[in-house]
């Protein structure tokens, strides 16, 4: 079962246009720190270190220090993982719903009897 607040954080914060944005730079770019990556934007230095928090806190990044940088990198394993897990629990729901649906069709329109013959 997936933690639904975890979802909700992960599925809310790759859901703004600018995170997404550094997120792109960071897979292409690899390790950044947050002027590397605010040159790349219009945005300001503040703004960019408050997307990278909340980036961080959903775990989309991980962060190191080296010195008095902060250097940021893309976690695509955490990523990956969350969003197949996504997938897979979505499709299990379908699935379960397609089940019950077909279950509650009459019998000349369910793929597993032979109406023909009268008999379920």
């Amino acid at each position: 079962m997936l933690d639904k607040e975890l979802v909700g954080r992960l599925l809310t914060t790759l859901g703004d246009r600018a995170r997404l944005d550094i997120i792109f730079l960071l897979g292409e770019e690899g390790r950044m720190n947050v002027g590397e990556i605010a040159s790349h934007f219009s945005l300001t230095r503040p703004a960019i270190s408050y997307h990278l928090k909340l980036l961080k806190d959903a775990h989309v990044l991980q962060s190191e220090r080296a010195g008095q940088e902060i250097h940021y990198r893309l976690d695509w394993q955490y990523v990956v993982d969350e969003l197949l897990s996504i997938v897979t629990e979505l499709r299990e729901c379908a699935a379960e719903a397609a089940a019950e649906t077909e279950l509650a069709l009459p019998c000349c329109r369910r793929a597993d009897l032979d109406c023909t013959r009268g008999a379920i």
